[in-house]
């Protein structure tokens, strides 16, 4: 008589996957963009802080400051920063040029690929 193992890999598999599934982390960080304020307006040649924070309820990953021009799509900063912590402060200094306008991107990922985003789009005249 020929016995189907079947039903003890199901059983296995669901034992061993129960207690795994409580470590998983859901819960994306929180980004906090401070400064510059959407739809500011500065003068050319003025340098900018862009500042905040960021917190995860486990682990911040990466984060990432893009500062992109609106009307050319072109990238003018990348910043990686690898906090190792579940909380930091940023402050990123860019000097902006005349008549320009710019997306200002916080983009945060957590150890189990959460991700949060702030934005804000200024103006430079």
């Amino acid at each position: 008589m020929k016995k189907s193992l079947w039903p003890v890999f199901i059983v296995l598999f669901f034992a061993c996957s129960k207690g795994s599934g409580g470590d998983k982390d859901y819960e994306a960080p929180v980004v906090t963009l401070n400064t510059p304020a959407n739809n500011q307006v500065f003068t050319g040649g003025q340098s900018i802080m862009i500042t905040g924070s960021v917190t995860d309820n486990k682990y911040i990953k990466e984060i990432h400051i893009e500062i992109t021009n609106l009307v050319t799509a072109a990238e003018y900063l990348h910043v990686h920063i690898h906090p190792d912590a579940s909380s930091f402060n940023f402050n990123q200094a860019f000097t902006i040029q005349a008549g320009t306008t710019y997306k200002i991107r916080v983009i945060v990922d957590d150890a189990s690929t959460n991700s949060a985003v702030k934005s804000a789009e200024i103006a430079c005249n």
